[in-house]
């Protein structure tokens, strides 16, 4: 007579094994696509923001989600700072604190373009930063830094993510109002905000009379009637590439 109890068993055990080599196969389709959408979200390296107040925060957040943009994490210094824009007189002034952890001291003096949306008073926090960001008018901005739902600091903007695309004729703008609501700045000074005001710190927004003169602003230069290969850059980039370098060696004294 045959075992039907053994048959039985069998039947069960090749069951057995069937499901789990299913399972392990569909374990390791699911571990490839986690590793392939890894892969793929390094490689987006920008992202869309307006310089209009239309958007809001949560949606601004929505979409970061969506495109998966990356941000880059920064090793800021210790030092906290607190940071002043004046849309009168179209500066922004950096503050470190003195004995009593008051922000009354004036360190950094910078030129700046701000808009028609940007706030003209009240107190935000930093917080996202971008070493490039897409822009409305399909447009970028270098060091890009939130100030408040779509408002940012950044750069005069680029036609592209190559440094030597910069618009020019907005450059020249520098210290009049240009931009939709952002605050624009040279990138030697977006730079320095990017790398050393830390997540959290203040911005205070406001439209008065220039109080303390402790800092004086420079005069930013005009660039629109140089060459090509020297108007596509912005003069205070640092990057070794920008040819303005080479030119203000040659021409030391000139335009400063």
């Amino acid at each position: 007579m045959k075992d039907l109890s053994f048959s039985g068993k069998s039947k069960i055990k090749t069951i057995f094994q069937y499901v789990t080599c299913v399972l392990i196969i569909e374990v390791l389709i699911i571990t490839i696509n986690i590793i392939k959408l890894s892969v793929d979200n390094k490689n987006v390296t920008s992202e869309i923001f307006t310089e209009t107040s239309h958007i809001n925060s949560t949606q601004m957040k929505d979409e970061q989600s969506i495109g998966n943009a990356k941000i880059t994490i920064l090793s800021y210094d210790e030092l906290n700072y607190y940071i002043k824009v004046n849309l009168k007189n179209q500066s922004v002034t950096i503050y470190a604190a003195d004995e009593n952890e008051q922000y009354t001291i004036p360190i950094r003096k910078m030129i700046c373009s701000t808009g028609i949306s940007t706030p003209t008073q009240g107190v935000f926090e930093i917080s996202d930063k971008y070493e490039w960001a897409y822009l409305v008018g399909n447009v970028y901005g270098q060091y890009a830094t939130r100030i408040t739902g779509p408002i940012l600091f950044h750069s005069v903007p680029y036609v592209s993510q190559d440094k030597s695309s910069l618009e020019y004729w907005e450059f020249d703008k520098l210290g009049q109002p240009a931009s939709k609501g952002c605050v624009r700045l040279t990138v030697e000074d977006a730079k320095w905000i990017f790398e050393h005001c830390k997540q959290g710190t203040q911005v205070e927004f406001c439209y008065e009379s220039e109080v303390d003169n402790t800092l004086k602003m420079q005069t930013q230069m005009k660039i629109s009637d140089y060459d090509d290969e020297l108007r596509g850059w912005d003069p205070t980039d640092p990057d070794p590439r920008n040819p303005w370098i080479k030119f203000k060696m040659q021409n030391k004294g000139e335009n400063e």
